[in-house]
């Protein structure tokens, strides 16, 4: 073998790279008799699959969340109800509210005897003022429902089951209240001046 020059020309690096390679290994071994010795190729293979496991618990954990969060949408909550027929109409006063059974769908008693109505459809509300004689309501033969017949937006309509036959019988007031309200049935002082 030749000498090795001060640039290190003519050293077999080949050689060398083999006796370190066998000393790591017989160092690792002499440590502990029960350690396993692990290379670096198969840690990171080992890491990059404990990635990968933690993605899909936390994408599993995250679908069941958002699953079991469609389930609760609605308008049980009635601050939500509020808050979003507020934010809609937010010059009306908002006397009661009467939620469905389902939680689906909300009627608003409003000041001065108007009536509004909100429906939760998955991700978003609607919400619309019911004007005075544009809803019908009729029983829906359960006794604790009514069958609403919107004449301004015919999506809406359906038939609306409710917790008690009071809760029904309470909205289907409101919506005839909404209903009879006309220049008749108004007091005096609030009837336009008579035509000449």
């Amino acid at each position: 073998m030749a000498p090795a020059d001060a640039h290190g020309a003519g050293i077999n690096h080949k050689a060398n790279l083999k006796y370190v390679k066998l000393a790591q290994v017989s160092a690792c071994m002499e440590m502990v008799e029960h350690l396993i010795c692990i290379s670096g190729g198969v840690a990171v293979g080992i890491v990059v699959w404990c990635i990968l496991f933690a993605i899909v618990v936390f994408f599993a954990f995250f679908a069941t969340r958002m699953a079991s969060q469609n389930k609760e949408d609605g308008l049980h909550d009635t601050g939500l109800a509020i808050l979003e027929f507020g934010r809609a109409f937010p010059t009306e006063a908002i006397r009661q509210l009467q939620i469905t059974a389902n939680g689906q769908a909300v009627f608003v008693r409003l000041h001065d005897d108007k009536a509004g109505f909100m429906r939760s459809l998955h991700n978003h509300f609607s919400v619309h003022l019911i004007e005075p004689g544009r809803a019908h309501a009729k029983d829906s033969g359960t006794g604790r429902g009514l069958t609403v017949d919107f004449l301004d937006a015919s999506h809406h309509n359906g038939t609306f089951e409710f917790a008690t036959p009071a809760e029904a019988a309470e909205v289907s007031l409101w919506l005839l209240g909404n209903y009879v309200v006309n220049d008749d049935a108004k007091p005096i002082h609030l009837m336009p001046p008579a035509k000449a």
